[in-house]
């Protein structure tokens, strides 16, 4: 009568362990679907900040060169020559110090540079999440597992009327119920 009812109780517990170990097993998915968001996001910022910058230098070469034009025919070109290299000179400079600005202005070197740092470290963190669910997953299926073993060995002692075989059996699914409960009430993981 213990045995039957000691293998209808871990029966019963190990259906609930399987069942957190899937509820689980689901939350990582999810959490790894996001890791991926936020790693993808990371490499965009990172594209764009890499391309501000070259385009940044590739602006910086056409001022001198635009600078060094209107030098060398300063006297062959007309007014309104100077006034069209000076007005991209301006729009030129405008742009590259818009560039250099700090992390508050959208488009700014340190703006982007900001965002791949700020989307690395959530992929970072989503990473030690993961982590930590996959051990919460193991610890589950390791109860799963016990709690089955520790089933099985007293079914069998039951059955066979062989009590030296159900010790075995109430010592494993006993050490099954403990970490059971040691996770559920202290969040431990093996």
């Amino acid at each position: 009568m213990i045995v039957t009812l000691f293998v209808i109780a871990i029966s019963i517990l190990a259906v609930y362990s399987t069942i957190s170990a899937s509820e689980y097993g689901l939350k990582k998915d999810d959490m790894q679907t996001q890791s991926i968001i936020h790693l993808v996001k990371s490499n965009d910022w990172l594209n764009d900040y890499e391309e501000q910058k070259l385009g940044g230098k590739i602006l910086q070469a056409q001022i001198d060169s635009v600078n060094i034009t209107l030098q060398n025919n300063y006297l062959s070109t007309s007014n309104a020559a100077h006034k069209q290299g000076n007005y991209y000179l301006h729009k030129y400079r405008s742009y590259i110090d818009t560039l250099n600005t700090d992390k508050s202005v959208e488009g700014s070197l340190a703006n982007l540079q900001y965002k791949a740092e700020l989307e690395n470290s959530a992929y970072e963190k989503s990473l030690s999440n993961i982590s930590q669910t996959s051990k919460i997953i193991t610890t589950y299926e390791l109860i799963t597992i016990l709690l089955i073993v520790g089933a099985g060995l007293c079914g069998t002692s039951e059955v066979a009327k062989n009590k030296m075989i159900g010790y075995p059996g109430f010592v494993v699914g006993g050490a099954g119920v403990i970490i059971l409960l040691l996770v559920l009430f202290t969040g431990a993981t093996v």
